[in-house]
């Protein structure tokens, strides 16, 4: 699929399932493991010094957080009602005062926090906690800390709330290829209006928003040239349908946002990233030059080699 770099989401045992990977010298992607923010602070101490933090293949990363569900069941929790469903708001996940208190305590003990948020509810309530820690003296967070804040997904956004974003230094972690299957019923779900103003990828960059796009396997699929092509064309695989197109990207800002931007967001940027003497050998080579050519075409591109640390661990047939 051309990937050297995983953030996952998977439960302790899988992490240590890696571990055993790794050991018998046959993990050939670079993992960073995401925690559960539910989970204690003693367990998540104890699973975050289970492993050396400094190994290059295999480590714990942020804590993973759901705010809510998914715009295509309707339990995405939004402000005002979905338009299809006038008495339904969706459910968030959390009440306030425990959300912030959690996520002040966390952060206090150094973890990076990452709350799935798709409707602009969980979103408020993400971009609340944040500001609750980080701006409030219960926090114990100094001004000047590094915490690469994350919202996972972001897909139903005001534009108020992306300039908070911006204040509050927070990440866009963001999926274009759920664009792909969410055109079919978003406008429907969200009506006109908020429509406009969801899946803003440009929209976050132009405010000064760091953006990390990833694929959300297994929701949807691994492969990143899905989400390649969707975020520079902002149609359907057909072509046949379009979704406010002036959030288009351009390939070079859509590269940047699965490469540079998601190292950046998991604190590797000094390592990986971009192909620059002093970082690491990861990179794939294609069979076609997807800076160039027409935006449809990128959906056939295919992997001939994959390299990881100088060694290559793919090579097509």
């Amino acid at each position: 699929m051309g990937l050297t770099s995983l953030q996952d989401n998977s439960s302790w045992q899988d992490f240590l399932v890696y571990e055993e990977i790794e050991r018998e010298g046959k993990l050939s992607a670079r993992i960073t493991e995401w925690l559960d923010f539910t989970d204690s602070l003693e367990t998540l101490q104890r699973e975050r010094d289970h492993h050396p933090a400094n190994d290059p293949m295999l480590r714990t990363g942020m804590l993973k957080g759901f705010l809510d569900g998914s715009l295509g069941s309707r339990t995405a929790a939004l402000l005002a009602p979905y338009a299809d469903d006038p008495r339904n708001s969706g459910l968030p996940q959390f009440d306030a005062m425990t959300l912030n208190r959690l996520t002040r305590e966390r952060l206090a003990a150094g973890f990076q926090i990452g709350f799935h948020a798709i409707g602009d509810r969980g979103v408020q309530m993400a971009l609340d906690a944040f500001e609750d820690a980080t701006e409030s003296a219960r926090g114990g967070i100094s001004p000047s800390s590094d915490l690469r804040l994350r919202i996972e997904h972001a897909q139903v956004t005001s534009f108020a709330q992306i300039e908070r974003f911006a204040k509050l230094h927070v990440i866009a972690s963001m999926q274009p290829n759920h664009l792909l299957t969410d055109m079919n019923w978003a406008e429907a779900r969200l009506g006109a209006e908020r429509a406009a103003s969801s899946y803003v990828w440009h929209s976050f960059l132009d405010a000064g928003v760091a953006l990390a796009f990833g694929t959300d396997y297994p929701v949807e699929p691994l492969t990143p040239f899905r989400g390649l092509y969707a975020a520079v064309t902002r149609r359907n695989e057909e072509g046949t349908k379009e979704y406010f197109p002036e959030e288009r990207l351009t390939i070079d800002q859509a590269i940047a946002a699965y490469t540079s931007g998601s190292a950046f967001a998991e604190f590797a940027e000094k390592t990986k990233g971009e192909l620059v003497p002093g970082k690491w050998a990861d990179l794939v080579v294609l069979d076609r030059d997807i800076t160039q050519i027409p935006s449809e075409e990128i959906l056939d591109s295919k992997v001939l080699r994959t390299v990881v640390a100088g060694k290559t661990v793919y090579e097509a047939q």
